[in-house]
């Protein structure tokens, strides 16, 4: 039977579309982030050229930044490179960030503190340290904003103490540490999942002389929601008014994703009409997540409906939807469906990423079709990475073709494409599903001579144990003697292993031949 969704406009009395149209509306009717592709400043002075360059780089178009910034009718200003380094390196552009700032050196413009500060963004933490030595040597004295990437950089580096230790030593030089200084250590603490100390952190801001706002309250959020504290959640947006601060679009999408992923789906579209009526603009992101709600609602042909009738409805359906919808119905079987959404996909001009062609080998995997699926990650216009190879690897190691597991992860090194912890662990269980247990020993070590994960080998020995085979362990106890540095495993081997050989040690079994 064909698959053919109702309309949505037979289903008025449902809340949930009702919502859901209401913010696709609400969009549609918001202005447009971004200037139209192609625009040029009315005067053709530098500051109209960054304006419009900033307005570009908000809406995230770093190829429209690089079209002004490269067809600029007089040299470039400091200004103007700051501008484009800052929007590569906020579009994860960080190579071309780099080579930016290496044209405004070469440039001979006097560089000011925003210009170190803009690559801070895009660099590790040593070539942070690096950039800030460079900063002081050539008298371009750092400043508040400068000291916050590196304090934010810090945080993400897991040195929460040490970034600490950076807002002393501004108060020392006479910097006074601002609200963006705090809100990275809480977002480091929330990180480390110490989110404890960041709500202790951001009830003292006030008497540190930074009262928290929206973009602070916003990473805590975010850090109790990974927590599945939604009861601190609403404590915190119902006393925003008191406090001072108001929820924004950002703050809004953070708890609905995460109500969304928790399967809190009424509360999730409760919030988008709180949203509504506070009168906090839709985004994007806000239509994606409600979206994904109804997939996960299995409203599947009201889902599928939305994204014929989206021209309609004003909706800029983009391939996030259609992956969203695909990936929905792989959970429940639905791979035939995917297929079909695939080749509408390319039908309607919405260009499918990888996300979208590893959603289909995992659907084509559902069905066995593993033949088809391997033609598709065959396709090297694609950079897949390392998921979708795992992808077509699980299916293969279900359907027990040690062969086929064997063949992608060699056509997977052949690409440069790295494998993870869990390509190891498929490729284990697929030799000693087979009971081709020395396969898997002479794997694990030639693997293990570069990247040592001990927990592979509590994998292994799992496998031994359950197979009865102890003799194995013996094997690969002494080739772990002989071709892996014994010191190091020891160092980082856990209890299971060793008890097994113990076990092995003991044991009057022979050793297999």
């Amino acid at each position: 039977m064909p698959f053919r969704p109702s309309l949505p406009r037979r289903r008025p009395h449902d809340r949930k579309l009702k919502s859901f149209l209401s913010a696709v509306d609400s969009l549609a009717k918001s202005p447009s982030p971004s200037p139209a592709a192609g625009a040029v400043p009315a005067a053709r002075t530098p500051a109209a050229y960054n304006a419009l360059m900033s307005a570009y780089s908000r809406a995230g178009r770093p190829d429209e930044v690089v079209r002004l910034f490269d067809s600029l009718p007089f040299p470039p200003t400091a200004p103007l490179f700051t501008t484009l380094i800052s929007s590569l390196a906020a579009s994860g552009l960080h190579s071309s960030a780099r080579e930016a700032f290496f044209k405004l050196l070469k440039s001979g413009l006097r560089l000011t503190a925003s210009n170190y500060t803009v690559l801070f963004k895009s660099s590790p933490l040593d070539s942070v340290y690096k950039l800030l030595k460079i900063m002081i040597e050539s008298r371009c004295a750092p400043d508040a904003a400068a000291y916050n990437c590196l304090i934010s950089v810090l945080c993400d580096s897991q040195q929460v103490e040490e970034a600490w230790g950076v807002l002393d030593f501004m108060l020392e030089r006479g910097i006074y540490p601002t609200v963006r200084s705090y809100t990275a250590i809480v977002r480091g603490y929330c990180n480390q999942g110490r989110v404890l100390k960041a709500e202790r952190l951001v009830d003292n801001m006030t008497q540190f002389g930074c009262p928290p706002d929206v973009v602070s309250y916003s990473v805590l959020i975010d850090g109790l929601c990974r927590l599945g504290e939604f009861g601190k959640v609403e404590k915190i947006l119902g006393e925003s008014e008191a406090k001072g601060w108001t929820p924004n679009a950002v703050t809004y999408t953070i708890y609905m994703s995460a109500l969304c992923r928790m399967g809190l789906l009424d509360e999730a579209f409760r919030q988008a009409e709180i949203m509504q009526s506070r009168g906090v603009s839709m985004t994007a992101e806000t239509v994606n997540i409600l979206f994904d709600c109804l997939c996960r609602d299995s409203r599947f042909s009201d889902a599928l409906c939305l994204l014929e009738c989206s021209k309609g409805l004003s909706w800029d359906v983009d391939v996030f939807c259609y992956n969203t919808l695909m990936s929905r119905l792989c959970d429940v079987g639905g791979f035939a469906k995917v297929l079909k959404l695939l080749v509408d996909l390319v039908k309607k001009g919405i260009g499918p990423d990888m996300f979208s062609f590893t959603i289909a080998i995992r659907s084509l995997c559902g069905t066995g079709k593993f033949q088809v699926a391997k033609c598709l990650l065959d396709n090297k216009g694609i950079e897949y990475d390392a998921v979708a190879f795992n992808t077509l690897i699980h299916g293969l190691c279900m359907a027990g073709n040690l062969k086929g597991v064997l063949l992608t992860y060699m056509d997977m090194e052949y690409r440069n494409v790295s494998p993870n912890d869990f390509t190891i662990a498929l490729i284990i269980d697929s030799y000693c599903k087979e009971q081709k247990f020395v396969g898997a020993i002479n794997f694990l070590l030639k693997y293990s001579k570069e990247h040592l994960v001990p927990d592979h080998f509590v994998r292994l020995t799992n496998w031994l144990a359950k197979a009865e085979g102890l003799g194995y362990v013996l094997i690969l106890l002494r080739k772990i003697r002989s071709q892996v540095c014994w010191s190091v495993f020891l160092a980082n081997v856990t209890q299971p292993v060793m008890s097994m050989y113990d076990c092995a040690k003991s044991s009057l079994l022979p050793d297999p031949p």
